[in-house]
């Protein structure tokens, strides 16, 4: 059992972390490490999870927990790096919404762009219609549910190559429609 020494404020590893020695661990730092944490994030929520986070975490390790430093700069380093992880997920967050935003707004103004776009689409999806049946099976098998060569070829009773052989004849068609509906506009 693993016990907690007030004088030298470390854990003596000699087996697992007892509830009693967990509750003075608790006792002892929990108002110092939402203190210390809240002055870093300047929210007293978001301290107080950080926190609970930490002690969790060592009560869920409790059988195979071994502190070799002075607990004191184990919990408050522990603190520092679930901070560092706090500010880090709360940047990459911030940078999703401003890049969702700036998405958003060139949306909005690209008005113009999306009805080519959908005329595009539209004028591909009238190609691949025209396209002969196999080529156009193959087509729609790749491009639309994402298959591979060797699950059509498998789907459709039919060799790889010949599956690849299709595909190219597809794309080549699309490919080269497509390139003189752009330049006509």
């Amino acid at each position: 059992m693993a016990r907690f020494n007030d004088n030298t404020k470390s854990l003596n590893a000699g087996g697992s972390l007892d509830e009693g020695t967990f509750r003075t661990l608790f006792d002892l730092y929990w108002k110092r490490l939402v203190a210390f944490c809240q002055h870093h994030v300047r929210d007293h929520e978001v301290a107080m999870d950080i926190v609970q986070e930490i002690f969790c975490s060592i009560w869920k390790r409790r059988h195979q927990l071994q502190v070799e430093v002075d607990m004191e700069y184990y919990l408050f380093r522990a603190t520092r790096i679930k901070i560092t992880d706090y500010y880090r997920e709360r940047f990459k967050r911030e940078e999703q919404q401003l890049c969702l935003s700036h998405s958003f707004c060139e949306a909005v103004n690209n008005t113009e762009e999306t009805v080519v776009l959908d005329d595009l689409e539209h004028f591909v999806e009238q190609l691949v219609n025209r396209l002969p049946c196999r080529c156009r099976q193959v087509y729609t098998l790749s491009r639309n549910s994402g298959l591979t060569i060797g699950e059509i070829a498998e789907q459709l009773s039919l060799s790889e190559k010949t599956v690849e052989a299709h595909l190219t004849k597809a794309l080549r068609t699309l490919k080269k429609n497509v390139r003189h509906q752009l330049t006509e506009k």
